[in-house]
Formats: structure tokens, sequence, C-alpha cells
């Protein structure tokens, strides 16, 4: 064995020893830092976001018509009466009245004009009895299509009125509640 090998040995040795011993030092902090983290208990939840099977509505509000002002034609009057009186049964649910345009037009057009004649169907509910502070009018502009803009039916489908009908959230109980409540 040269010399120069054995002073390599001697040299790298240690060396490997120390870096082996400093990897396991590291990763048995590692772990002891991952012990001793602790799950944080989820928060107590006051309400539930109803799903379409808690009786989320969606309404199409096909044949509302607007003047080129984003006001309300008048033959839109009866069918907006009858989405009134169905929701005079509703006294405590959130309406979100979505409005959608074609893509016919600018960008800065559409989304004007979406949020002119949501607002026009939101004031005619509310004018009609529907709670202000239940209504929530929401412009989409062109976008959400549900058909295609290459077709004069297509578009015309594009410009629509949606109204969703959210029931209000039922409360959960906290879980002090529950223990209160199932001790008896």
């Amino acid at each position: 064995m040269s010399r120069r090998n054995s002073s390599v040995n001697w040299v790298a040795g240690p060396l490997l020893g120390g870096l082996t011993a400093l990897v396991f030092i590291y990763a048995s902090a590692c772990s002891k830092t991952v012990q001793q983290i602790e799950p944080i208990a989820p928060a107590a939840q006051t309400a539930e976001v109803p799903s379409p099977s808690q009786g989320v509505e969606k309404v199409d509000l096909r044949g509302v018509e607007f003047r080129r002002d984003g006001s309300l034609g008048t033959d839109s009057d009866p069918i907006l009466d009858s989405a009134v009186e169905m929701l005079k049964n509703k006294p405590s649910s959130t309406i979100y009245v979505d409005s959608f345009c074609d893509a016919t037009g600018g960008k800065n057009l559409n989304q004007r004009l979406s949020d002119e004649r949501a607002a026009a169907v939101a004031s005619y509910l509310e004018q009609h009895g529907v709670p202000a502070d239940h209504i929530v009018s929401r412009g989409f502009g062109a976008s959400h299509f549900v058909a295609s803009n290459a077709t004069t039916s297509g578009r015309a489908q594009n410009r629509r009125i949606e109204l969703v009908v959210e029931p209000a959230a039922l409360p959960t109980p906290a879980s002090a509640d529950v223990e209160r409540l199932t001790s008896r």
C-alpha cells in the first residue's frame, strides 16, 4: 500500500464517518420535529352551504327581453310576474339574478349590458315584493355559454337571465351545544 493511499484513507475515513453522523443527526432531528407537530382541530362550522340536493334551484327566465338601453321590454312582465310569485314562497332564500350575453360586441359592452340587465330584473323583483336584501344581481358578460355563438339560435340561447335560488343556510350546532343536548 502506498503512502499516498494511506493518507487518503486516513483523511477520507473520518470525513465520511463524520458526514454519515451529521446525516443521521439531521434525520433524527427532522423526525422528532415532525412527531411534535400536532394536528389543528377544525373550527366549528356555523352554517352549511346548500348543495343542489338541499334545494338550490336554477330558473331560466326564457323570453325576458330587453331594449337596447338594457331596460326590460314590456313583454317580459308575465314571465317576471311568475318568478315573483314563485319567490314569494321562498321568503328567506337568497336570489341570484345572473345575466349572460352572447359573444357579439366587445368585452366591455357585454359586461355593461349584462350588469344592467341583471340590475333591471333585480329591480323588478324588488318593486313587486321580493325583499331587496335577498337579491344579488350578477352580470357575467360574454361567458358561460350554453350554445354555439356561430348561429343565430345559439347566440339567442346565450343571451339569458337565470335565477339561482338558494335556501337560507341552516345553522349547525357547535360541539358544546351538541354535548349539552345529548347529555340530558
